[in-house]
């Protein structure tokens, strides 16, 4: 299937409990979109970590540099302390 690539700004809570702005890489595949939220390289293999969001809180933003999308919802991305 193929996969496009854009960039996503949304709010997401800091440990403190703060909401913050986030840019993060965004994908579709089909009617389904996906943050990405970590990758790293192994030998010659990239393994992605990805959250999905809901595709009907994206808002398509035309005259911002940066980023193709805003996510009207509230982003909350899993913690590594938290696993």
């Amino acid at each position: 299937m193929r996969k496009k690539s854009f960039k996503l700004r949304s709010l997401t809570t800091s440990p403190h409990g703060k909401s913050t702005f986030v840019d993060l890489p965004l994908q579709f595949e089909g009617k389904r979109a996906f943050v990405i939220w970590s990758s790293a390289p192994v030998g010659g293999l990239e393994f992605t970590a990805r959250v999905e969001i809901n595709p009907k809180l994206l808002q398509r933003l035309s005259n911002t540099r940066g980023c193709d999308y805003f996510y009207c919802g509230l982003l909350e991305l899993p913690r590594p302390e938290n696993n």
